[in-house]
């Protein structure tokens, strides 16, 4: 009885612990790296598996922003406070193609 209480409780606090890409969306990830193109956009890879994504991240499993995307500056400042402060955050992608970020999610 306790081993399937503690399963429980392990399974309620352990929610989200890890870092996550499936689908079209990378959960709890820490921006490991960011840097800005020549034509002005955003790159990013993750603590996540990119690989995993729907999308193309290429071999080296980049996410990017165009500079030109209507949220660029707003979904800018999130991404740059997440690799600033090491916080986790969900990354939403497009679902073929390269991979673009669409929209970025902080939880606190």
């Amino acid at each position: 009885m306790k081993k399937i209480v503690f399963l429980i409780l392990l399974s309620i606090f352990s929610t989200g612990l890890f870092a996550e890409c499936a689908g079209h969306q990378c959960s709890n990830v820490k921006i490991t790296r960011m840097y800005i193109s020549p034509s002005g956009d955003t790159i990013i890879s993750t603590s996540g598996d990119e690989s995993k994504l729907s999308c193309d991240a290429g071999t080296s499993g980049y996410l990017s922003m165009a500079v030109e995307q209507k949220n660029y500056n707003a979904t800018y400042s999130l991404i740059l406070m997440a690799h600033s402060t090491g916080h986790p955050i969900a990354i939403r992608t497009t679902e073929s193609g390269s991979c673009k970020i669409q929209y970025v999610v902080s939880d606190k």
